[in-house]
């Protein structure tokens, strides 16, 4: 009877420890102690955030425009940035990098009021942020001029955004590329006739919107699906 006690209690003990581990770690920590490299991954690769990445035909040999020996590729990383998990990662990154951690109590009061209102602000609109990257020279400048040319008018009919059971939501507003930045906006009503984007029963949010093709990489249709039931944020849907 004893040693069977004793192999429940190791077996519940061991069970608590995979839930735990299971966790990922905005479910198990404020974001005011997450790391680096945790904040990175909310930006690059979790519920709130997706890649595309499209490849090429290898260039042989390199050539004069690349910038490394390998097939050629563009990727596209979206975030949903009016997402709590986003923001709150975009502020303790910028905290990190100013040493949040070593500042005063005084200091630390001041970035926190300063960061305030962008952390608890409620958007009637959905933000999607998109970056992208290359390794070949040509590609990213042809990118840029692209994306930096681009307008509401010209992408109304081909960017959309929807709950997988919903009807296509085209953008209100285009934030292009400014500068070098490789990085521009897709900006949607929340709501579409007093209904969210997102209804009981989605399954998924989807991101639909054409890019350019360039150097012979992608088909020019970019499509990405961020599942709702990874989408929980203290037990809520966030997006």
């Amino acid at each position: 009877m004893r040693f069977s006690k004793i192999c429940l209690c190791v077996f519940m003990l061991l069970f608590a420890c995979t839930a735990i581990q299971a966790k990922d770690f905005w479910e198990l920590k404020p974001y005011n102690e997450w790391t680096d490299k945790e904040c990175e991954k909310m930006l690059q690769n979790s519920p709130w955030a997706r890649e595309i990445n499209l490849q090429g035909i290898s260039y042989g040999g390199g050539g004069a425009a690349a910038t490394d020996s390998q097939a050629p590729y563009v990727k596209y990383t979206v975030q949903l940035q009016t997402a709590p998990p986003i923001r709150q990662a975009i502020v303790r990154l910028q905290n990190i990098q100013a040493n949040y951690d070593a500042l005063s109590m005084e200091e630390q009061q001041r970035l926190n009021e300063e960061s305030l209102d962008y952390l608890t602000s409620d958007s009637e609109f959905v933000v999607v942020q998109v970056s992208f990257a290359a390794n070949n020279r040509d590609t990213i400048q042809n990118l840029l001029k692209h994306w930096q040319t681009q307008t509401v008018d010209m992408l109304k009919n081909s960017v959309y955004l929807r709950g997988s059971k919903g009807s296509k939501v085209a953008i209100v507003r285009y934030v292009p590329v400014s500068g070098a930045a490789q990085v521009f906006k897709f900006v949607f009503p929340r709501q579409v006739n007093g209904k969210d984007i997102l209804q009981p029963g989605d399954k998924g949010l989807q991101l639909e919107f054409e890019y350019p093709v360039v150097g012979g990489i992608g088909d020019g249709r970019g499509f990405l699906e961020f599942k709702t039931d990874k989408m929980k944020f203290n037990n809520e849907i966030v997006y």
